[in-house]
């Protein structure tokens, strides 16, 4: 556990009760049911210091005071602004009235209007929408703000044609301006793009609240809710009455979510309908058109901010009951901070990879044309196994119609002549459909659905036919086909143990025969297998598992297919053309994303005020080429409240052979400053296993725990080992099924998987290796409510996390057990019933990693403040944290995540009921220190498009940094004044504690466990037994010794593992005579 000085530094008195030794017995009786009590663990990192002090009584005090400081000042200015009436807010200008001159322009109440150079100091409340010409520039070309006291409007020099160009950003501050600012938008990530002030390398003090994120986290869908909810949208709109009265069901979540667009949102929140129709303008027109419509289309987007105001005098109250801890609201504006500086680099990557893909994708081009010419050329290509399937009518040639003389002899320029517009006559039509009438050739690749037949694929040595109905599939002889059952039958009559001689030919007998109709008039009716009696048809395996159809057996997700051989070609230049499309995959994925990303380069942009070259404060030299992206992140883009951005937290780390995938490592630090950052280890593993200990007040009470605390890879006790073995998988593929199931995933899920990684295993030995593995994880269901009032699991490693986890989501009003944030209203009891256990067992432990993630972030937040760190947050990937820290206050950062990771461990076990800590998941397994982007420090990000080796950064551990620290302190530096500071002003916050920290906190009540009661002996022992009958006597004893008033069966049960023997030796016995 804790070394004493930190647990002293954390833990100072006791508030809880400890577990007690009915706990602790029925604990180790469980564990050692499990095959784990008394096995070694690793030796752990003893490290010891006094971390800094806290605010408060105890570390939950603490939280909700950082909390506090860390939204201030922009928490009471978001809870006022929200609070005032729609109709105090100035009216919109009439059309008319919107002036075409650059830069901000203010109109208030009384009609007036004035020309300024940012929006009214006074006005630090926002509503703020941008608009763009997406044709045209990724810049702005106007934005409409609103205030409590007036309308602005800024307009772009290019606009006004006073510019050439439309590099101009938006200001949204005043020179030398110290007042904060709150900027209010739907999607306002987009809209923080386009602002100036957010661009420089030293932060203002400006923060954005997103009503998309506050919508999503209290009236969101699940993915399952979604298309249910738009069928029942569009019945509604169709006043479709049968449908509505048959889907009831899905009226209750209807009634409290929507989509979560502006226009969804404020028809559910407001039940304002909004014409969206002009905004195809900027989408699809050009400048000269927004010129044009100048006033209407101004008046468009002042409209969507007057919307936006609206939504969010609903969104934003709704979001603080289901969200009231100030973390929740500070982690949010931090994620809205994101800052990826690039250089030279960032368009020489861009160049590369363009330039490698296209020279690729010509090669494959130029070899699948070689392949279609050639099948031109095959004399029978009905004899062929892939070209038979292909559709060989030829149109004739046409000709012109002859004219004659009266002799009968054709008249001059009379002779039939071909049809000059014929498209390819005699060619056959699958030939004709590959015709680009732009390029004058054929087009083909090798995702078109003719390039398996052209490149001849096989799979296990067969080839393929695509089915209409099934997909790709491939195509066995029935002579092999029989042969092969006869093999197997030999081999199962063969009970030696030397089977090589009976794996001549591939087995089929776990794979389903494909039937296909035979009458002509039926609609699936496929006329190459109906009439095929020498052929065999199976499906080729997906991922999805066996109801869902390969589409395209090229592409990434049969990688590892061609990779070990079971898809495969004789051609060798079909070979070359697969490797290709391999290559290529990632870029063809992420290219687009990759090309529209935004970015400012230093002193390229104007500022609109002097209309001088834009300083961002990233340059050194004038060597030295610096820009910035800004993420477009949504910090609560998911109901389970995780950050949602489309490029930059969906990256993949680099690969050896993926073209372009060293993306990330391409967000370089500018001179001067270094990337600090961690991943939070096996943080949602954790989090459940602790919920699931809770039970105990015990760390590694139960065997999940236990596994995930002191489990070793080497030992094979790890989480993930133990369901390798179980499956018979390697243990990569087996933290697959783990996370799965631990995110609520079913049987369905894990037979799906195994009949992935094992194609030639069928659906029957696939669902029995995954009821074994549940059974022996997850444990068995009892749905015999009237023993605990609820159904729960029982004798798996999992079961008491399970059933915790259940116990949380299927509450009245389920919260996350630390911030006590609540689930969306969609995914409540009240509209969902049982409906929707995977959402909503997944909302429980991810929603609470998201807790973590703002819990980290606020510490941070609060430690830099309070000791003067020169640094600034660049992203966070689910768990995951990187920031930009200059080169003397690195260590510091170092040891402020450390201490901000120990601070949010603690906080989780006390709101679980125990004061304590393993010191093995006290502190971050390393920080990374570095200058790009990028999973590992030592990952030299080489692929085929970077052939240099990224030199690598460096990692130290808690130990290396105390001693970095003299010893782990953080005192600020005493000779750099905070005005000094390149990366943020701390002093602009120094009233912030003291405000914060002025009122009184009520204690926060734990909602996961009681914090006093005994522990139900009865409800713990019976999670641990292994059948139903055992359960059952427990509970009958157990009622049988409270009517006698003896002592309760219960407490005698846990005192010993003796009576629990008892009852597995009765239970036992009972069956026998049954």
């Amino acid at each position: 556990m804790l070394a004493p000085k930190i647990r002293q530094g954390i833990f100072k008195n006791q508030h809880f009760s400890a577990a007690t030794s009915k706990q602790e017995k029925i604990s180790i009786d469980h564990l050692k049911a499990q095959g784990i009590y008394g096995k070694e663990s690793e030796p752990v990192d003893e490290s010891d210091f006094e971390p800094p002090e806290m605010l408060g009584e105890n570390i939950d005090e603490h939280f909700y005071r950082m909390g506090q400081i860390t939204a201030e000042p922009y928490l009471p200015m978001a809870k006022q602004f929200a609070a005032i009436e729609t109709d105090q807010f100035p009216p919109m200008p009439d059309p008319s009235r919107w002036l075409k001159q650059s830069g901000w322009t203010r109109y208030g109440r009384d009609g007036s209007t004035q020309r300024m150079a940012a929006p009214d100091i006074a006005d630090q409340v926002l509503v703020f929408d941008v608009e763009i010409v997406v044709k045209d520039s990724p810049y702005p070309t106007l934005a409409v703000a609103l205030s409590a006291n007036a309308w602005y409007l800024w307009v772009s020099p290019y606009l006004t044609e006073e510019s050439s160009h439309p590099r101009h950003l938006i200001p949204l501050m005043h020179p030398g301006q110290r007042q904060p600012r709150l900027i209010i938008g739907h999607n306002v990530g987009f809209d923080r793009g386009r602002i100036q002030e957010e661009r420089a390398l030293k932060r203002m003090p400006m923060a954005f609240v997103d009503t998309m994120s506050l919508h999503v986290s209290s009236g969101g869908l699940c993915n399952q809710q979604r298309l249910y909810w738009m069928r029942y949208s569009r019945a509604k709109k169709e006043d479709d009455k049968e449908y509505l009265q048959l889907n009831a069901d899905t009226g209750k979540f209807f009634d409290v979510s929507s989509l979560n667009s502006l226009r969804e949102v404020a028809q559910h929140y407001c039940k304002i309908t909004m014409d969206k129709s002009q905004r195809d303008v900027f989408v699809d027109g050009c400048i000269q058109d927004v010129r044009d419509d100048f006033a209407n289309l101004t008046t468009y987007c002042a409209r969507d901010v007057h919307t936006t105001q609206q939504v969010y005098s609903k969104v934003f109250p709704a979001f603080l009951q289901k969200c009231p801890h100030p973390v929740s609201f500070s982690g949010i504006l931090t994620m809205l901070e994101g800052y990826l500086p690039v250089d030279r680099s960032w368009p020489e990557y861009v160049e590369r990879s363009e330039k490698l893909f296209n020279e690729l994708s010509s090669s494959v081009s130029a070899r699948m044309r070689e392949l279609a010419d050639e099948a031109l050329k095959v004399k029978s290509p009905m004899d062929d196994p892939w070209l038979k399937n292909l559709d060989w009518t030829a149109v004739p040639q046409k000709y012109t119609k002859p004219k004659y003389k009266a002799d009968g002899s054709y008249a001059k320029g009379g002779e039939p002549r071909p049809v000059a517009k014929q498209l390819l006559p005699g060619y056959p039509k699958w030939y004709r459909d590959l015709w680009d009438s732009k390029l004058k050739r054929i087009h083909v690749t090798v995702r078109s659905r003719v390039g398996p037949y052209l490149l001849k694929l096989k799979w296990l040595g067969y080839p393929l036919y695509h089915s209409t109905s099934h997909g790709w599939t491939f195509r066995v002889t029935r002579d092999i086909y029989l042969e092969s059952l006869d093999q197997d039958a030999s081999a199962a009559d063969d009970r030696s143990t030397d089977t090589s001689k009976n794996q001549a030919l591939p087995s089929f007998k776990n794979m389903v025969v494909l039937r296909f109709p035979l009458d002509p008039e039926d609609p699936h009716y496929e006329n190459i297998p109906a009439t095929d009696a020498e052929g065999v048809y199976f499906k080729i395996p997906h991922a999805d598992g066996p109801d869902a159809n390969c589409g395209n057996p090229l592409s990434k997700g049969y990688q590892s297919a061609i990779e070990d051989g079971t898809l495969s070609s004789t051609y060798e230049m079909a070979k070359q053309a697969i490797n290709m499309n391999a290559m290529c995959s990632y870029w063809i994925s992420a290219r687009e994303r990759v090309k529209s990303q935004f970015v400012v380069w230093d002193n390229d942009a104007v500022d609109s005020r002097t209309n001088t070259p834009l300083s961002l404060g990233l340059s050194k030299n004038e060597d030295q080429r610096t820009g910035v992206i800004l993420p477009m992140v949504v910090p609560m883009g998911t109901i389970t409240r995780r950050g949602v951005e489309s490029t930059w937290m969906t990256a993949s780390n680099a690969k050896k052979n993926r073209l372009g995938s060293e993306l990330k490592s391409m967000i370089r630090c500018p001179k001067g400053f270094q990337f600090v950052g961690a991943d939070v280890d096996s943080e949602e593993l954790w989090i459940s296993a602790l919920i699931g200990d809770s039970q105990f007040r015990m760390h590694g009470g139960t065997a999940f725990g236990w596994m995930t605390l002191q489990g070793t890879k080497a030992a094979g006790t790890d989480l993930h080992s133990n369901s390798a073995r179980i499956l018979g998988i390697g243990r990569g593929n087996a933290k697959i099924f783990n996370y799965g199931r631990i995110y609520g995933a079913g049987i369905k899920y894990a037979i799906s998987l195994l009949m992935r990684f094992n194609p030639d295993m069928t659906e029957a030995d696939a669902k029995e290796k995954a009821e074994q593995l549940y059974k022996s994880t997850k444990g068995q269901n009892m749905r015999d409510k009237r023993l605990f009032g609820r159904n729960f699991w029982y004798g798996g490693s999992e079961s008491y996390m399970f059933n915790q986890l259940e116990g949380i989501a299927t509450a009245d009003d389920p919260r996350t057990p630390v911030l006590g944030c609540g689930i969306t209203d969609a995914l409540k009891k009240n509209v969902t019933g049982d409906r929707f256990m995977t959402s909503r067992v997944n909302w429980v432990v991810q929603s609470s990693g998201v807790d973590y993630l703002h819990m980290l972030l606020v510490s941070m937040n609060y430690l830099a403040r309070k000791y003067r760190i020169d640094m600034r947050f660049i992203i966070t990937v689910h768990d995951e944290v990187r920031y930009m820290v200059a080169d003397h206050d690195v260590h510091r950062a170092a040891l402020a995540m450390q201490v901000s990771n120990l601070w949010v461990r603690s906080l989780f076990s006390y709101r679980m009921g125990m004061e304590d800590l393993p010191q093995s998941v006290a502190f971050f397994s390393a920080i990374d220190v570095d200058h790009v982007l990028r999973k590992e420090v030592d990952m030299d990000c080489i692929t085929p498009t970077n052939k240099i080796p990224i030199p690598p950064g460096t990692s130290y551990g808690i130990s290396e940094t105390l001693k970095l620290t003299n010893g782990g302190r953080l005192d600020p530096p005493t000779d750099i004044p905070d005005s000094e500071f390149a990366l943020v002003d701390h002093s602009l916050y120094s009233d912030s504690e003291a405000v914060a920290c002025a009122e009184p906190i009520a204690p926060r009540p734990l909602t996961a466990v009681s914090e006093n009661a005994q522990p139900d002996s009865t409800w713990l022992t019976a999670q641990m037994l292994s059948s139903r009958e055992e359960i059952s006597m427990l509970v009958s004893a157990t009622n049988r010794a409270s009517k006698s008033r003896a002592k309760p069966y219960n407490s005698r049960l846990s005192g010993g593992s003796v009576e629990i023997r008892t009852i597995k030796k009765a239970s036992h016995g009972q069956r026998g005579v049954s």
